[in-house]
């Protein structure tokens, strides 16, 4: 004989377990992931500390009001879904910085797993589809692991050349100022866990520096002296100069 599963105060109905699991889990880990992302970077990242302190209050909710909680978790993944959505464009094509691609992947994969998992909690869906999507997501993390794994040992960083302006870049900050001749090389050395660009603004000149990596590129720009940023979301802060003589 099947048995219904008992009702929480103020529910109007319960929502099938498998769902009501993956939801738990894909946010979850999401906003463990998230606190440990705020944690290696050393700053904080004010919709990724709301999304894990909101996580929280959603788990909370769900022993004695389950809807409310598939609510809160759905909002939340929903919203930051989008919010972050800038940060998974811009670290998803670079499976060579382990810390930010796996970071975007999970972010991605794990919030639209928690949305999908609400809806079809809050509407009873068969929990034999929540089992399916929960192996499929969990394939597709295992991929991205892989993948970000074979990329970062395949890189191989550039080497020094004679008459290279030799610098590095530490605690996401440029060299203040750094002078070379046009059509001269600069090995920069990118002694962060994450991944930055060298982008001078207003030129072509935009060179990608993988995490923990050592990059050489040529300055090919008229003489002059040119602003430097990093164009990743949230590196807004990172700048220096480049005096090109």
């Amino acid at each position: 004989m099947v048995t219904a599963e008992p009702r929480s105060p103020g529910d109007a109905g319960s929502p099938p377990g498998s769902w009501r699991r993956l939801l738990v889990v894909s946010a979850t880990v999401v906003a463990v992931y998230d606190v440990v992302f705020l944690a290696l970077v050393g700053e904080v990242i004010p919709p990724l500390l709301a999304g894990a302190v909101l996580t929280a209050i959603g788990l909370g909710l769900l022993p004695r009001f389950r809807r409310g909680g598939v609510a809160v978790l759905g909002v939340t993944s929903a919203v930051l879904l989008v919010a972050v959505m800038p940060f998974v464009a811009a670290h998803l094509p670079h499976p060579s910085s382990p810390i930010d691609f796996t970071h975007a992947a999970i972010a991605l994969l794990g919030r639209a797993t928690a949305v999908i998992a609400a809806i079809a909690a809050w509407r009873e869906a068969s929990a034999a589809s929540g089992r399916r999507v929960g192996t499929l997501v969990v394939a597709l993390v295992a991929a991205s692991l892989v993948v970000s794994g074979v990329a970062m040992i395949s890189t191989v960083p550039d080497r020094e050349r004679a008459g290279d302006v030799v610098a590095e870049l530490t605690d996401a900050a440029f060299p203040a100022s750094l002078t070379v001749p046009t059509g001269g090389a600069i090995h920069l050395d990118n002694r962060d866990r994450f991944r930055h660009t060298y982008t001078v603004a207003g030129t072509p000149l935009d060179v990608q520096l993988p995490a923990t990596t050592a990059v050489r590129f040529t300055v090919d720009l008229p003489p002059g002296a040119y602003d430097v940023i990093c164009d990743i979301p949230g590196h807004e802060s990172m700048s220096g100069q480049l005096i090109v003589e």
